[in-house]
């Protein structure tokens, strides 16, 4: 035997050796002995739901899941797919969801890296102690302080229908701030982590808040404006909702989530929500139309989207933008977006839906031609759009944002009407009374600023929130 053969027996002998070893390793990770007592206390809402949601819940979820496995709730992975049930309670290394998770090339997840040992070993221990759910509806109560340490941020704000009061969001509370007078605040406590977003219904009866618990539920709590009693609450999903719009006919809220999809929340407790799945990724804000029968959506996928009301159906992507867009509005005429990329754009709605040649298909279809027929810009902003609201007769916008202004327009011709500047930057939340001629801006430092339009004179100042040292 030559010295080149005896070096390739060698190496050939050292790596098979080696593959046998990574293999025995592999298995030995994969079937790791597991605690009783350790079983007993995994949470599925804390550590199993966000392993599932990142690695499964994008295939295994809405109204068309693959394999006909929807992993929304244990409760359907108990029930399975195709292939049958998920798992069996107390079963961890005979059920279908280890089986396929596991393996020197696992099933799942399709062609992306497999999961570790560590979070293996998390569902499998979880399926051991009887895959209890701890996610159920009315056992999670978030604790709301008499007084703040510091005041939380106003994370959304709407004028009442009459204009006489703002109500504020202040991380898990709504709190009513009499916007002409000085009347105390009247602060309603919601069961979610952070409120996203505020507004009182069309015909000025309800109040809702809107937001949730991230990798949990989203939560909606509708109120009555005229005394703050809770109509219902209602926790849908697996993670937090964004901002939104109520309906025209008042009846339904329409929600961006975290999910990539835009929710419909009907008011009547009894009807079901809906799920249009839009976005690649998280919806930030979505708007109807003045008519009801289409949504203007936006969010973190930097796509501006309409859709049908009716059907769930994208009429088109009408734009893409290097960034997110944050926010967007509509009124009878335009869609409008405007995000971190500095820009608000409006887009006809009537030319740009009319038969423009696209690329792509289904919810990635884009526009190649005629964009400009249909794109209207307004200035250009100072810094990132975070919030744009529109006034109650969809007139006038106001945009803000990571920068110390806010600006007002009409929609119809994209002219500025009002500079409000040495605003606290930044600016979270906007909103506008029916003829715009009241702003209420809040941000980051827990204020809420009441000014007068055009003249952009400031009204009141108020941290809605008992706070223990307000500097």
């Amino acid at each position: 035997m030559t010295t080149t053969n005896s070096i390739k027996i060698a190496l050939s002998t050292s790596l098979v050796a080696s593959l046998l070893l990574l293999n025995s390793a592999v298995f030995a990770m994969e079937l790791t002995p597991l605690d009783p007592a350790k079983a007993e206390t995994v949470s599925f809402r804390k550590e199993v739901w966000p392993i599932l949601k990142r690695h499964c819940w994008g295939c295994h979820s809405g109204g068309d899941p693959k394999g006909e496995l929807s992993m929304d709730t244990v409760a359907e992975m108990l029930k399975g797919g195709e292939t049958g049930p998920m798992f069996g309670p107390g079963k961890p290394d005979q059920s279908l969801l280890v089986e396929q998770i596991i393996g020197v090339e696992p099933a799942m997840p399709p062609e992306k890296a497999p999961l570790s040992q560590a979070k293996v070993d998390i569902l499998r221990h979880w399926i051991l102690g009887g895959a209890k759910d701890d996610s159920v509806a009315g056992e999670y109560k978030v604790t709301i302080p008499e007084t703040y340490k510091y005041a939380p941020a106003i994370n959304s704000l709407a004028f009442s229908t009459d204009g006489k009061r703002v109500a504020a969001a202040c991380r898990s509370e709504v709190v009513l701030v009499d916007a002409e007078g000085d009347e105390p605040p009247q602060r309603l406590p919601t069961n979610c982590d952070l409120i996203s977003h505020v507004e009182f219904s069309p015909n000025g009866e309800l109040l809702v808040a809107a937001g949730g618990s991230p990798a949990r539920f989203g939560g909606v709590t509708f109120f009555k404006a005229s005394d703050g009693s809770v109509v219902n609450t209602r926790e849908i999903g697996h993670d937090t909702f964004f901002r939104g719009n109520f309906s025209p006919d008042g009846l339904t809220l329409a929600l961006g989530g975290a999910d990539g999809a835009i929710h419909l929340v009907p008011i009547d407790p009894n009807s079901p929500p809906q799920r249009f799945e839009l976005h690649s990724d998280w919806v930030f804000d979505v708007a109807y139309t003045p008519d009801g029968k289409m949504l203007v959506s936006g969010g973190r996928d930097k796509a501006t989207k309409v859709c049908s009301v009716e059907t769930g159906e994208l009429l088109r992507s009408v734009d893409s933008s290097t960034e997110w867009i944050s926010s967007v509005a509509a009124d009878e005429q335009f869609g409008i977006g405007g995000g971190r990329a500095k820009t608000v754009t409006g887009y006809e709605l009537k030319i740009a839906l009319q038969n423009v040649q696209v690329t792509g298909a289904g919810n990635g279809a884009k526009p190649i031609s005629r964009r400009a027929q249909y794109v209207k810009a307004f200035e250009s902003q100072p810094g990132e759009v975070i919030d744009m609201v529109t006034s109650g007769d969809r007139k006038s916008i106001a945009i803000g944002g990571a920068y110390g202004d806010v600006r007002v327009y009409t929609i119809a011709d994209r002219k500025r009407t009002a500079l409000v500047s040495g605003v606290p930057n930044p600016v979270f939340s906007l909103a506008l009374n029916n003829d715009a001629t009241r702003l209420a801006v809040g941000g980051k430092n827990g204020e809420v600023r009441i000014y007068k339009l055009p003249e952009a004179e400031l009204l009141k100042t108020i941290v809605p929130v008992p706070v223990a040292d307000p500097k």
